[in-house]
């Protein structure tokens, strides 16, 4: 059965990488069958967050975890834990905050569109510093008793505060510091540095270079605090004088009733094939940089005979991810035009347009199935070729 097919939906090549608009990265079959299974038996879902929460944080190095609805969720639901904590009261009314600490402090080179998944929880975001410099005097002035939480992102150009120089102003005043870090874990390496550097919760993706499913993340740190984390996130709507203690930990959650979280809910299915994909990941990290690789070089074995295009090695820095960059300016063709007709075209392809500014096309491997690369390289020249035909100056006439 092609379910695509039946609803008339055309299939894609993905040179994007793991971009929600297309869906996120292919999932293997030992991820979806681990889904399938656990999508036929039913469990206690606060014993299997327990239980899943355990192991991939001895997997990946964290003191706890807890697998959430995607990276943004991670960032809601820590920002829930550093407003209301555990008390039952505070849980029920957000996002009304019912104590003094509202404010999470960021640096202003840090602010990003995902800030709206701390702010839609009830905090209030208060910016430091400027575009190009962030002085610890700024942050220091800050850290009173109204500030809940410092929020912190990687690879961000300038002059500004790292995750120690943060975390060594925020812990003497019992603040704790939030990394958004759904680009750039993995490499675990990343991870053990932002803990070494203070870090207490850092928010991660399950869908990106953990292969994952794409509604999957995890929110790993300080134990006390991801503990907390079910009490906004579960079901509670449960009879107090039955419910059982946990068969894994112990622990008792019937408190609070349905947090701020409860839209933010993730199935058996995405838990386990989180699990298994981090399983994975941990057995052969490079395994798909292999296959990207080889994609990239089938491509670049296309296009570096055709001088009406420049392939360039780049990297992804976030992602920690080889790339290429295809500069169309020799061809006399815009990105904009070439982008649209890949869209249009069969196969339908999609292209990184971050660069499209300066009609440069990026190409992610993270996406691409085995041929994808040489497939992709054929139908670019295609398309140049149809646009030459159709009165766009052609290169490789220059000088005859």
């Amino acid at each position: 059965m092609d379910i695509y097919a039946e609803l008339g939906i055309r299939t894609l090549i993905n040179a994007v990488g793991p971009a929600t608009r297309l869906g996120g990265l292919p999932l293997s079959d030992e991820v979806t069958e681990a889904m399938r299974v656990a999508g036929t038996r039913n469990v206690r879902m606060d014993e299997l967050q327990e239980a899943a929460g355990a192991e991939i944080a001895t997997l990946i190095g964290a003191p706890a975890a807890y697998v959430t609805s995607g990276a943004a969720a991670a960032l809601s639901l820590a920002t829930a834990v550093c407003l209301a904590g555990d008390r039952p009261a505070a849980v029920d009314v957000l996002p009304a905050v019912t104590g003094p600490r509202r404010r999470v402090v960021i640096q202003r080179a840090h602010r990003d569109p995902y800030d709206h998944a701390v702010t839609a929880v009830g905090a209030d975001l208060v910016e430091i510093g400027y575009p190009g410099s962030t002085r610890p005097d700024e942050l220091a002035r800050e850290l009173d008793d109204r500030t809940a939480m410092v929020l912190w992102r990687p690879g961000r150009g300038g002059d500004h505060l790292d995750i120690a120089e943060v975390s060594a102003l925020a812990r003497p005043a019992g603040v704790p510091v939030l990394v958004d870090a759904a680009m750039d874990v993995p490499p675990l390496s990343r991870l053990a540095a932002l803990f070494d550097g203070g870090a207490d919760l850092v928010a991660i993706s399950g869908g990106k270079a953990f292969r994952g499913p794409h509604t999957a993340g995890i929110l790993c740190g300080r134990s006390d605090l991801v503990a907390a984390v079910a009490l906004h996130h579960q079901d509670m709507d449960i009879r107090h004088r039955t419910w059982q203690r946990s068969e894994v930990t112990g622990a008792d959650p019937v408190r609070g009733r349905h947090g701020i979280g409860r839209g933010m809910k993730v199935g058996r299915e995405q838990i386990v094939g989180l699990l298994v994909a981090v399983r994975a990941f941990v057995r052969d990290p490079d395994a798909h940089h292999r296959h990207g690789r080889q994609e990239l070089a089938d491509i670049r074995a296309l296009l570096d005979a055709d001088n009406r295009c420049v392939v360039r090695d780049g990297y992804e820095h976030h992602l920690d991810v080889p790339v290429i960059e295809i500069d169309l300016s020799p061809s006399g063709h815009r990105a904009d035009e070439i982008v649209r007709e890949l869209d249009r075209g069969s196969p339908r392809i999609h292209v990184g347009e971050d660069l499209a500014w300066r009609d440069v096309l990026t190409v992610n491997p993270m996406g691409l199935h085995p041929g994808d690369g040489a497939a992709l390289a054929r139908r670019l020249i295609e398309v140049l070729d149809d646009g030459t035909r159709h009165g766009a100056a052609d290169p490789r006439e220059a000088g005859r």
